[in-house]
């Protein structure tokens, strides 16, 4: 039970003198009591060896009288003697004095003062017979009584204990009146002492009580402290500092404040600016590797090939290593900006590890693995070109890194999720390292930071991705034997198939074949480089191209040639009052029987919806040329059909 300050101080003080007089007034009643009851036993002990002397002869003798007169005598020596008698040698009563009950006394001998009830006290001594010289009978010698001498009689006195009681009782009367005198005194000075100490204290703990509550003004009275000034004036001055501090880190705040304000505004328009060098630098450093792909793609076909092989290969994979490393910066700068939404959706998870098989099957031949996807028929939610994504780069990290044996991807149950595991017999990755390789441009075993190694930027774009989608993705690696890289998905109920869904890339692949592609492209393309690059690439693979700069030259070229467009190549931020989306709408209006193929080098949520709602493909600049013969070919075929 919680109690007050004064209250603990009051308890403090008094307790310990209320104890000590308890103490000491108990000690005082029982050595008096006991005083009480010895002089009693002394008094009775003295009593009763008096009257066994002179009832001596008396019992000799057989006077009855005298003994008679000897108990009446000894009953009025004390008031507290009740009755005594004189038993002879056979224990019959010759002589009594008072009230006495034989039923209550002990075995006949020597008892020294024996309690035979609430209230009485027995004293039995025994009589001896004297030895008296018979040559010296009249010369008065003194009486001879020995251990041998003969027992000739009893002498019972009994005292009663009841004035002893009566004066035990006010003993203990005094005594607790004492006690509490001295507990009511403690307690009256215990209470003024505690009176100048406790409320300084009760005060101060007010006043530290609304300092807290923020009243920097609350002070303590100095003048009513007594003892306690010091104190008083100790908490009116820290109160004091207090204050001063507190208006000095308000200030202080207020400057940090404000100096935050202009570092976020700076950082809101650093992050503005960035995005629109970004948005810029996609665009312009798009374009022209986009053009360089298709330029490299045609000098491949060309007879120069023939001649430098070596070098056209070289070419090619710089343009590769650049697109990718072009690719995975404005990827992490696109997710680190917000600006990738994720779509989750239910799809089949066979789906995306069988197109993941056929996609990177090729590159673990050309390295001479194995690699062995388990495919599963559970359906999960989640975003499915994300989660692509993700699987992708991690068979692509396990295939980079395993120099022997293969890869395996594998699904596991877990409850409500499934758990798709990509294990390798790589070297392993160092303990202290699991989480190091998630970091942006970390590469463990590559200081000399060859291209063929990776750029270092997989794991980190799948660990942003992760974090998109709010899946776990995780590492368990033993040096030198391998390494298991692993997401976990919802599982959801399986879910019919639409017969209306849109194609993905993937789709287009597949649709790539080994033959020659016949037909009419029209590109509209703005920049010359681009357009050439087109006509080069699509030329060399059998196809009639008819280039154009914007809406009026494409209508005039069309015109002009014999051939009607069979497909438009135009990039979705074309430069026109309508864009795009607008100008191929338009155009096919005028050509009916015209697919379109959109490119842009910002691929954003914007754009797609644009394309989706449209019903034409989209495809990201760079595009590689294997994918963009396989997209014309494609679309081609959908429009023959």
């Amino acid at each position: 039970m919680s109690m007050s300050l004064r209250t603990r101080m009051l308890l403090s003080a008094l307790l310990p003198a209320t104890l000590i007089a308890v103490l000491l007034t108990t000690v005082f009643l029982l050595r008096e009591i006991d005083n009480l009851e010895q002089g009693l036993r002394t008094r009775g002990a003295s009593i009763s060896r008096h009257m066994a002397t002179a009832a001596e002869f008396g019992i000799f003798s057989g006077q009855h009288d005298t003994l008679a007169a000897l108990t009446a005598a000894a009953r009025h020596i004390d008031p507290d003697v009740r009755g005594t008698a004189v038993v002879d040698g056979k224990g019959e009563i010759m002589a009594r004095s008072g009230v006495l009950d034989a039923s209550l006394w002990p075995a006949l001998g020597t008892v020294d003062g024996r309690r035979a009830g609430p209230e009485l006290l027995v004293f039995i001594e025994p009589v001896l017979r004297s030895n008296l010289p018979v040559d010296d009978i009249y010369a008065g010698a003194e009486l001879k009584r020995t251990v041998d001498s003969a027992v000739i009689g009893h002498v019972v006195v009994e005292f009663s204990l009841r004035n002893v009681s009566r004066r035990s009782e006010r003993l203990v009367g005094v005594g607790i009146l004492i006690a509490l005198l001295g507990a009511v005194l403690g307690g009256w000075l215990a209470r003024r002492i505690a009176r100048g100490v406790t409320k300084p204290l009760l005060e101060a703990n007010e006043v530290v009580k609304r300092i807290g509550e923020g009243d920097l003004a609350a002070r303590m009275s100095t003048e009513t402290a007594g003892p306690m000034r010091m104190f008083a004036v100790g908490i009116n001055s820290m109160a004091k500092r207090i204050g001063m501090t507190q208006d000095d880190m308000r200030m202080r705040v207020a400057e940090a404040t404000s100096d935050l304000l202009k570092e976020k505004e700076a950082a809101v328009h650093a992050t503005i600016a960035k995005s629109h060098f970004l948005a810029a630098a996609s665009h312009d450093l798009r374009q022209p590797l986009h053009a360089l792909g298709l330029l490299v793609s045609g000098l491949a076909r060309s007879e120069a090939a023939k001649l430098e092989p070596r070098l056209v290969a070289n070419i090619q994979s710089a343009t590769d290593t650049l697109q990718n490393l072009l690719d995975a910066i404005l990827d992490i700068s696109r997710l680190d900006g917000g600006n990738v939404v994720a779509r989750p959706g239910n799809f089949c998870l066979c789906d995306v590890l069988e197109q993941l098989d056929e996609d990177l099957s090729l590159l673990a031949e050309q390295k001479g693995l194995q690699l062995k996807v388990r495919a599963t028929k559970v359906w999960v939610h989640s975003d499915r070109r994300i989660v692509e994504r993700i699987l992708q780069n991690l068979i692509g990290n396990a295939l980079r890194y395993t120099q022997s044996g293969g890869v395996l991807v594998s699904c596991r149950r877990r409850r409500k999720a499934v758990r798709v595991e990509v294990w390798d017999t790589g070297e392993g990755i160092p303990e202290h390292s699991t989480q190091e390789i998630f970091e942006d441009y970390v590469q463990l075993g590559n200081p000399e930071r060859d291209r063929d190694k990776g750029l270092g930027l997989g794991l980190a774009i799948c660990r942003r991705l992760a974090d998109l989608l709010n899946i776990p993705l995780g590492v368990r690696s033993r040096p030198g034997k391998g390494s298991v890289f692993w997401i976990e998905l919802p599982v959801v109920d399986p879910v019919p198939k639409s017969a209306n869904e849109p194609s993905d890339i993937s789709a287009v692949e597949d649709a790539m074949d080994p033959g020659r592609m016949s037909g009419t492209v029209l590109v509209i393309e703005s920049d010359a480089l681009v357009r050439t690059g087109m006509e080069r690439a699509i030329s060399n693979w059998g196809g009639n191209v008819l280039l154009a700069v914007d809406q009026a030259d494409a209508v005039q070229r069309c015109r002009e040639s014999d051939l009607l467009p069979d497909l438009l190549i135009c990039n979705i931020r074309f430069r026109s009052r309508v864009g795009g989306v607008g100008l191929a709408q338009e155009l096919q209006r005028k050509f009916p029987q015209m697919a379109v193929l959109l490119v842009s080098a910002d691929v954003s949520e914007e754009a797609q919806t644009a394309a989706r709602r449209a019903g034409y493909t989209l495809l990201k600049e760079p595009v590689p040329p294997g994918r963009l013969r396989a997209a014309l070919r494609h679309l081609l075929a959908v429009r023959a059909r």
